[in-house]
């Protein structure tokens, strides 16, 4: 089982820090959603979320 600690909504403080971060990025690009800064910020709140969806998914031991 994974060690990665969710809320009560299936979130890790980790996907809530990358959220913040998306947000902050796309307004920063002037919300051009093809702007790289926002995509590499979008990149990283998947694969939190992705990590959130295997914590979420494991088997108890």
């Amino acid at each position: 089982m994974s060690n990665r600690a969710l809320n009560a909504c299936g979130f890790s403080s980790e996907t809530i820090g990358a959220e913040y971060e998306t947000d902050a990025a796309l307004a920063e690009a002037g919300n051009d959603m093809a702007n790289p800064y926002f995509l590499a910020a979008l990149a990283a709140e998947t694969e939190q979320r992705a990590l959130d969806h295997h914590a979420a998914t494991q088997e108890p031991r």
